[in-house]
C-alpha cells in the first residue's frame, strides 16, 4: 500500500512541475513543423555520412524538402583510439574509442549562428586473436558511437528550439 501511494504521489509532483516529455504523441506535429526548416549540412567520410542519415531521421523524419530556414553545420573529428588493459606480452587486449563532433546551427538568411556546441562519444571492445572479428567490433562500435554523437545534437537542436518557439510565444503574449 506504500509503494502504490508513493507512486502515485511521485506522478503529482512530476505533474505538477511543469515538465513534458519532448516526445510527446501530441507534439510530435509541433516539434516536425521546427525541426523540417533545418537543413543538414554534408559531412565528410562514411561517419559523417551515417551521421548525417542519422541526424535527417531525427530532425526531418517526413523527408520533406523546400527551402530551409536553418543550417545545421557538423565537423566530426576522426576516431581516437587509446590502448587498455596491456598484457604482459605488450598486447592490448581492449581499445577504448572517443568520436567527437562540433556542431553549428545557423540561420540561411543572415548566416548568423544561433547555437554552437560540441558532443562526444567514448567507447571500447575487445581486442581478439581473430582479426576479423576485431576489425567487426571496432566497426560496429564505431557506428553506434556515432549514432549517439546523432542522438545527441538532435536532442540539443530540438529542444533549442523548442525553447526558442516557447521565447517567441510568451513575448507575443506579454506584448
Amino acid at each position: 500500500m506504500f509503494y502504490k501511494n508513493l507512486f502515485f504521489l511521485t506522478l503529482f509532483f512530476i505533474s505538477a512541475c511543469g515538465f513534458s516529455p519532448m516526445h510527446r504523441l501530441s507534439d510530435n506535429r509541433q516539434t516536425s513543423s521546427l525541426t523540417e526548416q533545418i537543413g543538414i549540412a554534408g559531412i565528410p567520410n562514411y561517419e559523417g555520412w551515417l551521421l548525417r542519415q542519422n541526424l535527417q531521421d531525427n530532425l526531418n523524419p517526413e523527408k520533406t524538402g523546400g527551402s530551409k530556414k536553418y543550417l545545421l553545420v557538423v565537423n566530426l573529428q576522426a576516431p581516437t583510439y587509446t590502448d587498455q588493459s596491456i598484457q604482459g606480452d605488450n598486447f592490448a587486449s581492449r581499445e577504448t574509442v572517443r568520436i567527437s563532433a562540433s556542431y553549428t546551427l545557423k540561420e540561411t538568411s543572415t548566416g548568423k549562428i544561433i547555437l554552437k556546441d560540441s558532443t562526444s562519444a567514448t567507447g571500447a571492445y575487445n581486442i581478439v586473436k581473430e582479426p576479423y572479428a576485431t576489425n567487426v567490433a571496432r566497426n560496429r562500435l564505431r557506428e553506434d558511437l556515432v549514432k549517439i554523437i546523432g542522438d545527441n545534437i538532435s536532442l540539443r537542436v530540438i529542444s533549442f528550439m523548442k525553447s526558442n518557439e516557447e521565447k517567441r510565444e510568451s513575448e507575443t503574449v506579454s506584448n
